[in-house]
């Protein structure tokens, strides 16, 4: 079955999520086909070039991923819109990624008569040579996607690892209120979040550890975020309160399944003999976590 350009870039995303960057750029590459072909460029072409630009940057080809955010930002502007905030964050780490000598050149894939890789021609090049109606060969077809209800993702609660024997059970002297500092905003742009965070036996949500962010690394995130700040809020699910077991796995769940970008709410812990940031030096008095890497 042919499917429409919606389902391709539909499915480049979960291509993506799944880390088969090669087949979401081939079904972004299709999407394209389709439209170009069908009518003008509109937004589900900004859409394309959206998908199709993420896609080469974490196949680390920053030049085809800025060539195609350019496209896309040109698109947008014809139709009266911008580039997106989480599209300018990619456009920006693909430069200094870029900037700093990383990535890599392809010398396969899909061609377009040559035997060479359609990005080694650039995405305008093969934007032209669709317009020109040139075949666009060896992209493989792939099964329609199967369609996955919410209601289904959040009752598949992720298999969370058990907690390390190390971790001291909590104890009497884990502090029964919570201090805060002043609560600040924390924009995740990527799927890949870079955090590890841990809700305590005390059912409040503590961030362990942050990845830090090195050019032409799949993480993106504007605001600041370290060890040890209590998370408040998080799409939409307040967390200043202590949540159960249940509702910590709903909320992992949640978190996966939110298209970016996702807001978090993060303040710092200023509570005297605070929980530990970090779980390879455990206190005494610090609760076992369970903790989700996101």
């Amino acid at each position: 079955p042919i499917l429409s350009p919606q389902l391709h870039v539909g499915r480049a995303h979960a291509l993506n999520g799944l880390e088969r960057f090669q087949s979401a750029e081939n079904d972004a590459l299709y999407a394209l086909k389709i439209i170009l072909r069908d009518r003008e460029e509109d937004a589900s072409a900004a859409e394309a070039y959206s998908v199709l630009g993420k896609s080469l940057y974490y196949a680390k080809d920053y030049r085809g991923a800025i060539e195609a955010f350019e496209e896309c930002e040109r698109v947008w502007v014809q139709n009266g819109g911008k580039l997106s905030v989480f599209d300018e964050a990619y456009l920006d780490q693909a430069h200094d990624a870029l900037d700093a000598g990383l990535g890599i050149d392809y010398d396969d894939g899909a061609s377009i008569g040559g035997g060479k890789s359609v990005m080694s021609y650039g995405v305008k090049s093969v934007v032209s040579s669709v317009k020109e109606g040139k075949s666009i060969s060896n992209i493989p077809k792939l099964k329609p996607p199967r369609f996955v209800s919410r209601e289904e993702a959040l009752k598949a609660t992720p298999n969370l690892p058990p907690a390390p024997k190390s971790w001291p059970k909590q104890t009497p002297t884990t502090p029964t209120t919570v201090k805060v500092g002043p609560e600040r905003e924390v924009l995740f742009l990527s799927d890949q979040m870079g955090i590890k965070l841990n809700r305590g036996t005390d059912g409040i949500v503590r961030v362990m550890s942050v990845s830090e962010i090195q050019p032409g690394s799949s993480i993106l995130r504007k605001g600041k975020v370290a060890a040890g700040d209590l998370v408040r809020e998080v799409c939409g699910v307040d967390l200043r309160r202590p949540i159960t077991a249940t509702m910590w796995g709903d909320t992992v769940a949640l978190i996966k399944m939110t298209p970016r970008p996702v807001s978090f709410i993060v303040a710092e812990e200023v509570t005297p003999n605070a929980f530990p940031a970090s779980p390879r030096a455990p206190q005494a008095s610090s609760p076992r976590p369970t903790a989700a890497e996101i």
